[in-house]
């Protein structure tokens, strides 16, 4: 049997009366996330940080990780853990299951994708089996998420991916690591790694440019992404000794070199160099960084270019900007839900869905 008919649908399979009714998104917005329930497995869905209301709540029978909301519809993407050999469509307006769709043979998710600005296209990083090479599947919206194209990415293990102002470039996170399904979680060249951050043309996969750190730092994996004011905030996750002084976070101005930025070393050494995930607040001015292995998140003045603090918390991952600016929701895989003050480090606990947090948050609406 092959690996497909044996891993295929594993993210889908679910009961469908677990996604109540809602109506259309409107003023209130939600926050996709994934949860795990003690005793009751694995959840992917949806909050309203105001009033700590479950309108969407899916249970799964494996980790989900990155979402993907379709710009003018409520239509959302669930992709599963890499690998990942599924994804799901939802409908946040009916609460329904819309369809799953899944790559081609020896092709794999790697948990995150996008919709083109105007909503036809998604595209998803994924990585070929046979070779590690790392691949944009795009996948056509409107005609069932068929898939119409595949880009090569110019490196391993893309990971996350964003798009540039105005939708003019696909900016994606080669990891650099080479994995493979039989070993999903290992690295299995750490020499060879070849980190980059490239922009791609959506139309065509041409390459316009890609950015690489000094070949000494090639074991620092670029993983995630998000938009800052004229280009993109990277967060990197070291393959080596975390006693080693390496940046963990860099901004790129357009298609510019990547700038490290200079953290404190109190908290570049507490996010054990790892960052699991970033965001920028409402106001796109404050950059905020999680490390579950630190157990901590930081904020940053990308205006001023100067650390704010840091803010205590077990295992946190998922982040994502609040109502107000400076402030960021906070997700523990501990079970903790938190709003925190980036300029105060200020929280208050958050009402929503109960268990243990998985890597990231999306807002949407």
């Amino acid at each position: 049997m092959r690996r497909r008919d044996l891993l295929l649908g594993a993210l889908l399979a679910s009961d469908l009366a677990s996604w109540p009714r809602r109506p259309a998104r409107g003023a209130s917005p939600l926050v996709l996330g994934a949860w795990r329930v003690p005793g009751e497995g694995d959840h992917a869905g949806a909050f309203a940080p105001g009033n700590g209301g479950v309108p969407l709540d899916l249970r799964l029978t494996a980790r989900a990780h990155g979402f993907a909301a379709h710009p003018a519809r409520p239509l959302v993407v669930v992709f599963g853990r890499r690998p990942g050999w599924e994804a799901l469509v939802a409908d946040l307006a009916t609460g329904t299951l819309r369809q799953g769709f899944a790559p081609p043979e020896d092709r794999h998710f790697n948990g995150h994708g996008l919709f083109a600005p105007d909503g036809r296209l998604l595209y998803a990083t994924e990585t070929r089996v046979a070779d590690g090479a790392g691949l944009i599947g795009v996948y056509d919206a409107a005609d069932g998420f068929r898939r119409v194209a595949e880009f090569a990415t110019g490196g391993r293990d893309p990971h996350d991916m964003r798009l540039a102002p105005g939708g003019a470039a696909l900016v994606v996170a080669n990891g650099g690591i080479l994995t493979h399904p039989d070993a999903p979680r290992a690295n299995l060249d750490p020499a060879g790694m070849d980190p980059s951050l490239v922009h791609l043309d959506p139309r065509d996969g041409r390459v316009l440019s890609t950015a690489r750190f000094a070949p000494a730092m090639n074991r620092l994996s670029i993983r995630h992404l998000t938009p800052v004011p004229g280009g993109t905030a990277v967060a990197m996750q070291f393959e080596g000794d975390e006693a080693e002084a390496v940046p963990l976070l860099a901004v790129q101005r357009g298609e510019g070199a990547l700038r490290p930025l200079a953290l404190p070393e109190t908290l570049r050494a507490a996010c054990r160099n790892y960052i699991g995930s970033v965001a920028t607040d409402s106001a796109g001015a404050v950059l905020a960084a999680t490390s579950p292995r630190g157990g901590v998140a930081l904020f940053w003045d990308l205006a001023a270019g100067r650390a704010l603090g840091s803010v205590p918390l077990g295992d946190v991952c998922g982040v994502a900007p609040a109502g107000a600016p400076g402030r960021f929701i906070l997700a523990s895989g501990h079970g903790a839900l938190l709003e925190a003050d980036a300029r105060s480090g200020a929280t208050r606990p958050l009402p929503g869905p109960r268990g243990a947090w998985d890597n990231h948050l999306l807002r949407v609406g």
